[in-house]
């Protein structure tokens, strides 16, 4: 089956953008929704200036929003992260939608879907590790990620999309990626799942049996919301200090890199899983997290800064796009003193409200400011 022919649906307009942004963007911290119209503003600021469409660099590209947004502006996308699922995500949803058969892709999702209704059961590794054998009785011990149902639509699911030959396969795994963020017993991450606090043991919601609604509604497969804005894109899964020598001169590279020690690696390995159709041999006892995530040095408070300020220096960029948030290991001051070393800094501030799944917020703001940085280089 052919899925490079038909021309893009009219249907494929500006609301397709609020619905891919409203039902198929992941559950992600910093995802970067907030700050898009700001983003966007940078964006037509450069590409005003330089009077042509860009050649886009997104060097940690996470829910791939951004990248998404930039095929608007740009003739060229390159998008890069080191985790599978963010590869996987931007290789779906930066398709170009005039290259895709609608009708044969939505077919096919409708078979799968079919075969998942029915009942079918296949051997996978999420019941097995993140469900309880029964809702009604969780057992010491037992992982509740998910409700046994969905833990059994989303092996079948698994199963069935990996078993189809690029690039569907790649097609249905990002919405698929979507829905396993959404209906996860978790508050946004898969470092933990909901427990009741009386009793220690897994439970939906957890004690206050919170977004039982999210939590317990069925995984079902959707066809992917592509977008109308064809572009030239390139998808690459390595460390972004490998980047200068890969990818050549650029107009704007965002720089969104990892703000403090929580790493993503652990925090999505769950998705990292679905997207490799992998079952981890060596696992954490109490949340099954694979003991070979990926480290990154951004992770660490000695490392972030020299980091970035190696990875500033090396691209070949005329304009430098840099979000960060002065909860970060980087402080402000800092940050713009790095940049101020290399161009003439512009600086733009959004606040929002502080992560509220996070374990410790005593002694936090209630709110975090985002910072973003637009650096002109005058190459």
């Amino acid at each position: 089956m052919n899925y490079r022919v038909t021309s893009v649906p009219e249907a494929m307009t500006r609301s397709d953008e609020r619905v891919y942004r409203g039902s198929q963007l992941i559950t992600y911290i910093g995802n970067k929704r907030q700050l898009l119209g700001l983003i966007d503003d940078a964006l037509v600021h450069v590409q005003q200036q330089l009077e042509r469409p860009l050649v886009f660099l997104d060097a940690f590209s996470g829910s791939g929003v951004v990248s998404r947004l930039a095929k608007a502006r740009s003739h060229r996308v390159i998008t890069n992260d080191l985790e599978s699922y963010a590869r996987v995500i931007s290789e779906c949803f930066l398709t170009n939608a005039d290259e895709v058969d609608h009708a044969a892709l939505a077919a096919k999702v409708a078979a799968i879907n079919r075969i998942v209704e029915s009942g079918y059961v296949a051997r996978g590794f999420i019941s097995e590790h993140y469900a309880p054998a029964d809702d009604a009785c969780i057992e010491p011990g037992e992982r509740v990620f998910y409700t046994c149902e969905n833990a059994r639509r989303l092996d079948a699911y698994v199963e069935l999309i990996h078993a189809e030959p690029e690039p569907l396969r790649t097609l249905l795994l990002g919405p698929l990626l979507s829905e396993a963020s959404v209906h996860a017993n978790t508050s946004g991450v898969f470092k933990g799942f909901y427990k009741d606090r009386a009793t220690g043991l897994g439970r939906f919601g957890g004690s206050g049996a919170d977004a039982l609604g999210r939590i317990t509604g069925a995984i079902v497969l959707s066809a992917p919301v592509l977008s109308s804005h064809h572009c030239e894109r390139q998808v690459l899964q390595t460390d972004a200090a490998t980047l200068p020598d890969v990818v050549g001169p650029v107009d704007v590279a965002y720089l969104d890199p990892p703000y403090n020690q929580h790493p993503y690696g652990s925090n999505y390995f769950m998705l990292n899983l679905i997207a490799e159709n992998r079952e981890p041999t060596s696992m954490s006892a109490i949340s099954g997290i694979p003991k070979d995530w990926n480290r990154s040095g951004y992770n660490v408070r000695s490392s972030a800064a020299p980091l970035l300020r190696r990875l500033i220096n090396d691209l070949d960029a005329r304009y430098l796009l840099i979000s960060f948030n002065d909860e970060g290991f980087i402080p402000p001051a800092q940050m713009r003193d790095m940049l101020g070393a290399v161009g003439t800094v512009s600086e733009f501030t959004q606040r929002h409200n502080t992560f509220r799944g996070s374990r410790n917020l005593r002694g936090r703001s209630a709110h975090v400011t985002e910072h973003l940085y637009l650096v002109d280089r005058h190459r």
